[in-house]
C-alpha cells in the first residue's frame, strides 16, 4: 500500500513537469513589437518571433507576423496567436515601438494590457517611430540577431552617450499617472537599411505632442535633469562669423562633471518662476587649432561654450512650454515644496507662462595628454 502511494505521488509530481517542458519547447517567443494605426483606425501589431530550434535544425528561426484589432491585446494574443504553431510568449520582448500617428493617442490606454500582464517584461525599451513603426521590425538583420536585439543595442548605445534617457515600460507607468511631470520618449527612425536614434518626443497628458528635441537638445535636456551617461560628448562651432565649415572651427569636449541647482517658486502675482543652473566640467577630446596651452584660449573657450549652451537651454525650455510638456518635473517640485500654491493654480494654464531662466557654466579641466 505504501509503495502504491509513493508511485502515485511520484506520478503527480512528474507529469505536470513534462507538460510544462513540452509547452516551453513549442513556445513562440516575441523579441520585438511594433504598434501602428492602420487605415481602418485599428491597432496594427507587428512582432518578430523566434521559434526554438528542433532536431532538424541547428538554430532558431525568425519570422515577422502582423495582425490588426481594436486593441493590442486582441491583435497580439488572439489574431497573431492563431497564426502560430504554439502559445505566444512575451517574456523576451526587448523593444516596444510605437508609430508616430498612434503615439498621439493616450499611451496609457494603449499599453494597459502590458502594464497588467505579469509575464510581460517591464524593462522593455520604448521608442516612437516617425511613419510606420513596423518598418523597423522588417529591417534586415545581421547574422542571427533578431530585430529586437539589434534595436535594443542601438538604444543602449545612445543612452550610454547621453543622447536619450532610459525609458522602459516600467519607468513610463508611474509618470503616466503623475500630474506633476511629463515623460519624454526616444525617437528612432529608419535610415535606408538601418535604424538611427533621433532625439526625444515631448509628451503631455500621456500623448505625443508633435514637438521633439534633436539629439543635441536631448543631451542638454538630460543635463538639465541632472543626468549623464557614461559618455557625454558635446561638439560645437566656436568660431563666430565663419560660414565656411572647417574642422579647426570646432571643439569637442566630454562632460566629466555635472552640478545642477534648481529652484522653483510662485510669486505673489501667481507666476511660476524656475531657475536652473548647470556647472559642467569638461575634458577636451578634439580641437584642431592646437593652442590650448595658452590660458587665455582656455578662458575664451570656457566663455564661448558657456554662452552657446546657455542660449540652447533657453530654446529648449521655450519648446517645453510651447508643447505644454513638463519634462523637467516643475509641477512635481511645486507639489513637494509649495503644496498650497499647487492646489490653487491651474497648471494647464500657468505652466506655458512660467518664467524659465537657465544658465550654463563650462570649465575645461583637462586638455588631454597632448598639452
Amino acid at each position: 500500500m505504501k509503495r502504491l502511494i509513493l508511485i502515485w505521488l511520484f506520478a503527480v509530481m512528474i507529469l505536470p513537469g513534462c507538460n510544462y517542458h513540452n509547452e516551453l519547447k513549442n513556445l513562440q517567443l516575441i523579441y520585438a513589437t511594433s504598434l501602428d494605426l492602420n487605415e481602418n483606425n485599428e491597432i496594427e501589431t507587428t512582432v518578430t518571433i523566434q521559434s526554438p530550434g528542433g532536431k532538424e535544425r541547428n538554430a532558431p528561426t525568425h519570422e515577422v507576423i502582423s495582425a490588426s484589432g481594436p486593441t493590442m491585446e486582441e491583435s497580439l494574443y488572439k489574431k497573431i496567436g492563431m497564426q502560430l504553431a504554439g502559445p505566444v510568449g512575451t517574456s523576451k520582448n526587448q523593444v516596444m515601438l510605437i508609430g508616430e500617428k498612434l503615439a498621439r493617442r493616450d499611451l496609457a490606454v494603449l499599453l494597459d494590457s502590458t502594464f497588467r500582464n505579469s509575464s510581460d517584461p517591464m524593462l522593455s525599451t520604448v521608442a516612437i517611430v516617425p511613419g510606420k513603426a513596423s518598418d523597423l521590425i522588417h529591417l534586415e538583420r545581421i547574422g542571427s540577431a533578431t530585430a529586437g536585439e539589434y534595436l535594443r543595442k542601438i538604444i543602449i548605445s545612445a543612452r550610454y552617450e547621453t543622447a536619450i534617457p532610459n525609458v522602459t515600460l516600467h519607468s513610463l507607468f508611474p509618470v503616466f499617472y503623475d500630474p506633476g511631470r511629463d515623460s519624454v520618449i526616444p525617437i528612432i527612425k529608419k535610415e535606408e537599411n538601418r535604424a538611427e536614434v533621433d532625439g526625444v518626443a515631448l509628451m503631455h497628458n500621456r500623448k505625443y505632442t508633435g514637438y521633439s528635441l534633436n539629439s543635441e537638445q536631448s543631451t542638454l535636456l538630460l543635463l538639465l535633469s541632472g543626468k549623464r551617461g557614461g559618455l557625454c560628448v558635446i561638439t560645437r562651432n566656436v568660431e563666430e562669423g565663419h560660414t565656411k565649415q572647417n574642422p579647426s572651427q570646432y571643439i569637442s569636449v566630454d562632460i566629466v562633471g555635472l552640478k545642477r541647482t534648481k529652484r522653483v517658486w510662485v510669486d505673489p502675482e501667481g507666476k511660476v518662476n524656475v531657475r536652473l543652473h548647470l556647472k559642467l566640467k569638461a575634458s577636451v577630446i578634439e580641437f584642431g587649432k592646437d593652442n590650448l596651452a595658452d590660458k587665455r584660449v582656455i578662458t575664451q573657450m570656457n566663455k564661448r561654450l558657456s554662452e552657446m549652451l546657455t542660449a540652447e537651454t533657453e530654446q529648449i525650455t521655450k519648446l517645453l512650454r510651447l508643447s505644454h510638456s513638463d519634462a523637467l518635473g516643475i509641477g512635481r517640485d511645486l507639489m513637494a515644496f509649495h503644496p498650497a500654491d499647487w492646489k490653487r493654480i491651474d497648471w494647464e494654464t500657468i505652466y506655458p507662462k512660467a518664467d524659465f531662466q537657465t544658465s550654463v557654466k563650462v570649465e575645461i579641466i583637462s586638455k588631454g595628454i597632448k598639452d
